[in-house]
């Protein structure tokens, strides 16, 4: 990430078998980040990744996090992502460590693993 005087922040990134970052934008708008999406790491490592680009906006959250997060075996992964872009919305007021341990007590599956990164400007 690259940022800018204006508070925006030019973002690359690789989708590398985990789901989709989240950008939750200052009015409460979020949405997942599309496009450069790839084979997991390590299995034909001389492969050249795709990489996306963005302007982020001022004031925005952007999210990573693994799908221990939004996977559940009791429900379809549509609706783990919609329940994260719900519960990202409903918590944007919190600090970002109380933000992140929210989601992951809000959402996450602790039969798996979940790493959950966030930044804002």
């Amino acid at each position: 990430m690259r940022a800018h005087p204006d508070r925006t922040w030019d973002l690359a990134w690789s989708v590398a078998g985990h789901p989709p970052p989240l950008l939750i934008t200052a009015d409460g708008t979020a949405t997942y980040l599309s496009g450069a999406h790839a084979i997991l790491l390590g299995p034909r490592p001389t492969v050249e990744r795709p990489t996306a680009h963005i302007r982020l906006p001022a004031g925005c959250t952007l999210l990573l996090y693994t799908d221990g997060l939004v996977e559940s075996r009791t429900q379809p992964l549509d609706i783990g992502m919609t329940r994260l872009r719900q519960h990202a919305i409903a918590h944007l007021h919190l600090r970002l460590p109380e933000f992140c341990a929210q989601l992951v007590h809000d959402l996450g599956d602790t039969r798996d693993d979940i790493t959950v990164i966030a930044a804002r400007s």
